[in-house]
């Protein structure tokens, strides 16, 4: 209670669903606080602030929207919000130089949430665009998330626009334990905690997968005791795709198999794949003329048409030809990865990592995210680092930049030293639907699932619609929505108790297709959850 002020059953109901939230409990004195000061602004016992929220985001997983949909039900509950909907700004932007903040006036979501690293905006240099827009929509909340970890200069930047700072954590051991705690006592299935320990020690996202199966496993084998052994079996099954013997002989195969077998068997690209094997026969003659051309590359298009295959299978290809004279390491990171927080780090994380990758390949995917309107910035600095670099060490690594075709050939218009050591520029084309429905169709074989014969028509309309979308996901967007289906045909078969536990049917895909309709409309991305 604060002079006289105290919580109903509602509000401590609300505060109370981030218990069953990873990464986001602590929050709940926030939201607390949130609520005491609505209820005290409303009787005109404060008038200073605004229901704006700094989030220092430090999980690589989407719990922000979660943590969002629990505020929403205060605001809305004290008629400070008119919906639930959440509109991650960045989504709007259907071109890099549209201005974010002139698409707010379409918004009609009452959340709107700003990411500084996502726009591309400084939040110093746009305080006074942020403060006008901040008061001339009262009715929205603003949220501005902090991903660089960088807190201090938030608050200093956004204590003027935001009363209100929550927090994000990495989901921990004891987040995952509790989270499965939740799913078995749910289905009334009894365990031991001490035995969770090791089966929990996995990416959260896994974690949600091999809980599935886990289900699967015990409804319908009418099951309602878990033991250490089946936790290790589902986790072994999960982790590794197969058996032991299984996997030794896939290990086996690949360790035989030719990089040129490998790049033929990729699915579609085959404007790619030749244009490879010609960069290969001039690297090759060059090479014997004792004229070796620096083997840097750039890969532009959208995500999921392969860039990351095709550069695996160029690093195997210049181990097997001896092009580069080592092991064929493949190192694949972000391009913020290349950015430090300090003054002088960042040169020195560029050199680390470039010297980790010599021999073999440096994949550094949307290096166009090194792009800075900021003159000395830590991306300049990163840039000019990496330049030095492929110079220094062009006759020892292939470093490949890729990410979206435009915003390539910005950053290679920035420098010039770009255009001087990148040798080749390969443009990686959309799969058509024929093509993305062989991906679907490999995923399921690989994973042992059964399709009944009406899956078809559908999939290829969706696929159809889904291309028509600007910057399609492409393989990316089959393998959200096979993982979808799975999630689907998992319900449906605990509800049903059906035994037929590797069979996807028509309705599995109709279900997941309208999941990722809903996920659209919503602007928002759901991960699995049960």
């Amino acid at each position: 209670m604060v002079n006289g002020y105290e919580l109903d059953t509602t509000d401590e109901k609300i505060i109370n669903e981030l218990d069953n939230l990873c990464g986001v409990a602590q929050n709940k004195e926030i939201l607390r606080d949130i609520i005491l000061y609505i209820k005290l602004k409303q009787n005109n016992k404060l008038n200073f602030g605004n229901y704006n929220i700094i989030v220092r985001n430090n999980s690589t997983y989407n719990l922000l929207n979660d943590l969002l949909k629990v505020c929403s039900k205060v605001f809305i509950k004290y008629n400070i919000i008119q919906n639930n909907k959440i509109c991650y700004l960045d989504k709007t932007i259907k071109k890099r130089d549209d201005d974010p903040f002139d698409k707010i006036k379409e918004i009609k979501d009452s959340i709107i949430v700003i990411n500084e690293n996502k726009l591309r905006i400084d939040y110093s240099d746009e305080f006074d665009n942020l403060k006008k827009v901040t008061e001339q929509y009262k009715d929205r909340i603003f949220v501005f998330e902090d991903t660089n970890f960088r807190e201090g200069e938030a608050d200093g930047e956004l204590g003027e626009l935001a009363t209100f700072r929550m927090t994000i954590d990495k989901i921990s051991l004891e987040d995952k334990i509790m989270y499965c705690k939740k799913i078995f006592n749910k289905y009334d299935l009894k365990f031991k905690q001490q035995d969770l320990l090791d089966f929990v020690d996995v990416p959260f996202w896994n974690l949600k997968n091999m809980m599935i199966k886990l289900l699967i496993d015990c409804k319908s084998k009418n099951l309602n005791l878990i033991n250490k052994q089946m936790l290790q079996q589902n986790k072994e099954f999960y982790i590794n795709g197969t058996t032991d013997k299984k996997k030794e002989q896939i290990i086996e195969n690949n360790k035989n198999k030719k990089a040129k077998d490998l790049l033929n068997d990729l699915i579609g690209l085959e404007e790619t794949k030749n244009q490879i094997i010609k960069i290969l026969n001039y690297v090759k003659i060059n090479k014997e003329r004792g004229q070796m051309p620096s083997l840097h590359m750039c890969f532009t298009g959208n995500p999921g048409t392969g860039k990351t295959s095709i550069a695996r299978v160029i690093g195997k290809i210049f181990e097997e030809e001896h092009i580069l004279n080592s092991n064929g390491n493949f190192i694949e990171i972000h391009g913020r990865d290349l950015v430090d927080k300090y003054v002088g780090w960042t040169a020195q994380k560029v050199h680390r990592i470039v010297e980790k990758a010599i021999g073999g390949v440096l994949f550094i995917d949307e290096a166009y995210s090194l792009v800075s309107d900021r003159r000395g910035s830590f991306e300049d600095e990163a840039i000019a680092t990496l330049i030095k670099e492929m110079e220094d060490h062009r006759n020892e690594i292939c470093i490949i930049l890729a990410g979206y075709t435009q915003e390539m050939k910005n950053l290679i218009k920035l420098n010039p030293g770009f255009e001087s050591r990148i040798q080749f520029i390969i443009n990686f084309p959309d799969y058509d639907e024929g093509e993305l429905m062989e991906i679907f169709e490999k995923l399921c074989k690989d994973e042992k699932f059964k399709l009944s014969n009406s899956y078809i028509e559908i999939l290829k309309n969706n696929f159809i619609e889904a291309r028509k979308k600007e910057n399609f996901g492409n393989g990316r967007y089959v393998r959200n929505l096979f993982e979808k289906v799975k999630f689907e045909q998992a319900n449906r078969i605990v509800q049903t108790n059906s035994k037929y536990i590797n069979y996807i049917n028509k309705c599995d895909i109709e279900n997941a297709i309208k999941s990722i309709h809903y996920e659209e409309k919503e602007t928002r991305k759901i991960g699995f959850c049960i």
